[in-house]
């Protein structure tokens, strides 16, 4: 295959900043306070990852959130159930 000659080619910078646009739709920047160890151990995990350590705090985050919504999920479903045996004690 012919290598591409460098002159010919030219920077689509309206190409370039639609891709970089639509990439980052639905994040939203925000600016946090964390400890040192924690982010030391973070870009630790990044580097072992080859993730990206901002990629890696959201994924951790995320997957933090799922973990407390099934708990609430859970003791919502404990606390139906109990009611349905209280009444059928009650009954």
């Amino acid at each position: 295959m012919k290598q591409p000659n460098l002159s010919d080619m030219r920077i689509d910078r309206v190409g370039t900043r639609k891709i970089r646009v639509a990439a980052r739709k639905g994040f939203v920047k925000i600016t946090i306070n964390i400890d040192r160890d924690s982010l030391s151990l973070l870009r630790s995990m990044a580097d072992e990852t080859g993730v990206p350590y901002q990629r890696l705090l959201n994924t951790l985050l995320k997957e933090s959130l799922k973990g407390k919504e099934m708990i609430q999920s859970r003791i919502e479903r404990l606390e139906h159930e109990l009611k349905k045996v209280k009444r059928k004690l009650a009954a």
